[in-house]
């Protein structure tokens, strides 16, 4: 598993602010060592006194932007979310077309979780190829 989270067998844990708070901490850190994105996420909720940042990820705790890296590396693609309307929530995009919807929430500590696990996300990912 990533620097994001250790190994979490327990779905609640990996919602906690505690957890949350630890990865805030590590970036905050090592800055170098992760994404702007992140980063500026860190900065900005510090300065607002927001909650802590915790990268996007699977309701199995596995980070999006690393699942999405590995399968646009493997299948040569473009994988996306959009949301053009709150009420309709979010599609994911294959090369800027609509392939699914998908569902989140935000845990204790407001971050984005996708209510699917990466495994699940990558099978409609390759389900979605096959058919358009």
């Amino acid at each position: 598993m990533g620097r994001d989270a250790p190994p979490d067998p327990e779905t609640d844990q990996n919602r906690t602010f505690g957890t949350a708070l630890q990865v805030h901490t590590r970036i905050k850190s090592d800055p170098s060592a992760y994404p702007s994105g992140w980063v500026e996420q860190v900065r900005f909720r510090d300065r607002y006194e927001l909650p802590p940042f915790r990268p996007p990820r699977f309701s199995d705790g596995t980070r999006v932007r690393e699942t999405i890296e590995s399968l646009e590396d493997e299948l040569a693609i473009e994988i996306g979310f959009t949301a053009t309307d709150v009420e309709e929530g979010w599609w994911v995009e294959i090369d800027r077309t609509p392939a699914f919807r998908i569902d989140r929430y935000r845990d204790d500590a407001a971050n984005t979780v996708i209510e699917m696990t990466a495994d699940a996300f990558v099978d409609r990912i390759r389900e979605a190829l096959i058919t358009r």
